[in-house]
């Protein structure tokens, strides 16, 4: 136990929580518990859950133009009137059933929750083609990813032809992509899953393949007609001007949003001119705060972010995030160790320990980060699944109330990070800093007067009631989140 002292203790029969027991038992949900959709637009959502297979979904009131797939939780269609639809998931197998609600919001918003998926660029930049997208994911449904809310595969730089057609239109390179994008999305999406794809606000990508400048509505239709679910748009080869971000980002959000499919817009230009200022203007779903980040805890260049430098810049922008709009801190390097061919890889740093990636999860999930894996997928040891798949705090991520944790406290190197959630409840995440071990005092006061019931996220248990302090031992560069349930005796 974590704890060394307790004003008072109550223990609750909760089952611990393993990997193992993910597909045992009765049906779990988990996930967001909202989603957002334009009308009129392709619809698709895999409803995240668990428990021993077979599971059978049906859906109550669902809005005129859906449909569940009962083996699998897929809900597909296209709903065309705007509205908010209350809907009831029911899972049923074998060891009994489980429902909940799922909020379907058909209007102009997307992107309720941060999103959830991979990117291809920490670990394989220039050598992503169409065989790497169909193992990885393969493998974000094997591993059980897709079952907790991850849904995008997102491809990076380097999946372009040389040049494009003649009339203008975005190619493919077909040495790497033989079927076509085209292609590559339906399969993606008879998984449950989407595609993602990226370019650049410039006439070059980072990588010198084309970017989208002045192709924006061309480059926009072709991506809907290709079943895009997500572009990530760079900021390469433009100049230094606020106006020039702008401009060049509002153009392609309006080309987005006048392409007939519901395409999550991603501003990556690594916090240049505050886009967490501007950034839902120009139609952004969420935006880059920080240059790329790097695989390591602490230094590097200074063009680079480490995971500690990255976190530092987080703490002022919590009132920009919100449903819909979330500040990016950038990809999750968890289970990199310092392995792969961009920033920080093939061996220029060492990566860091399981411990240190547990906090970078825990501390992206309260920061409502999107949870953007950039590890391999296709490899991933027990370490690096245990915290990439852990449905408690993928739970304070995708919470409804969509608040972004607020540094409340830092005393000797400890600090205290602090979410409000939807339930009454509150996130606490308490970090140490230090390379040496820590003793915290959490206190029952300011924003946590009163007292509660104390759950802790990563040992899957209750751990008792905070009602005047809990001193808590922490290890170097550990964080301890805690749920915090409002107590009823």
């Amino acid at each position: 136990m974590k704890f060394t002292t307790l004003t008072f203790l109550l223990f609750i029969t909760t089952p611990i929580f393993s990997q193992a027991n993910l597909y045992e038992g009765l049906p779990v949900f988990h996930g967001a518990k909202i989603t957002g959709n334009y009308p009129n637009t392709e619809f698709t959502f895999t409803v995240p859950a668990t428990g021993e297979r077979p599971i059978n979904f049906t859906a109550e009131n669902l809005p005129k133009g859906l449909r569940i797939d009962p083996s699998n939780g897929i809900i597909r269609g296209n709903v065309v009137e705007k509205g908010s639809y209350t809907v009831k998931i029911i899972a049923t197998n074998t060891k009994g059933k489980a429902e909940e609600d799922l909020k379907i919001e058909i209007g102009d918003k997307l992107c309720l929750t941060p999103p959830m998926g991979w990117n291809s660029w920490n670990v394989f930049t220039n050598t992503l083609d169409e065989k790497l997208v169909i193992e990885i994911t393969d493998a974000m449904v094997a591993s059980g990813m897709r079952d907790l809310g991850y849904e995008y595969i997102n491809m990076d730089d380097y999946w372009h032809d040389s040049t494009r057609a003649a009339d203008g239109s975005p190619v493919a390179n077909p040495q790497k992509f033989p079927h076509g994008i085209k292609w590559l999305s339906d399969y993606v999406h008879s998984k449950g899953l989407k595609l993602g794809i990226y370019s650049d606000a410039g006439d070059k990508t980072c990588g010198k393949c084309f970017g989208g400048f002045q192709h924006e509505e061309i480059d926009a239709k072709v991506y809907a007609e290709w079943g895009v679910d997500l572009l990530k748009y760079d900021f390469c080869f433009v100049p230094w001007k606020k106006s020039e971000a702008l401009s060049r980002y509002k153009k392609m959000g309006d080309a987005l949003k006048g392409s007939g499919r519901s395409i999550v817009y991603s501003l990556c230009n690594w916090g240049l001119f505050n886009p967490w200022e501007w950034g839902e203007s120009v139609g952004g779903n969420y935006w880059r705060t920080t240059p790329d980040i790097i695989d390591t805890w602490n230094g590097g260049p200074f063009w680079y972010g480490s995971f500690k430098s990255i976190l530092k810049k987080q703490t002022k922008l919590y009132k920009y995030a919100g449903p819909g709009h979330w500040n990016d801190p950038d990809m999750m390097i968890v289970g990199n160790y310092g392995n792969g061919k961009a920033t920080g890889g093939g061996g220029k740093y060492k990566g860091m320990s399981d411990l240190e990636y547990q906090t970078h999860m825990s501390l992206w999930c309260m920061l409502n980060a999107p949870l953007l894996s950039s590890c391999d997928l296709r490899s991933m040891n027990e370490p690096t699944k245990n915290i990439l798949l852990n449905p408690e705090i993928i739970a304070i991520s995708q919470d409804e109330k969509g608040e972004q944790a607020r540094l409340i406290q830092t005393k000797n190197g400890v600090q205290v990070y602090l979410k409000h959630l939807a339930d009454s409840s509150v996130a606490v995440a308490i970090f140490n800093t230090k390379k040496s071990e820590a003793n915290f005092d959490l206190k029952a006061e300011g924003e946590l007067a009163g007292t509660w019931n104390a759950r802790d996220v990563w040992q899957h248990k209750e751990t008792g009631v905070l009602k005047d302090k809990i001193t808590l031992a922490l290890k170097p560069h550990e964080t301890i989140v805690l749920k915090l349930a409002p107590s009823h005796f």
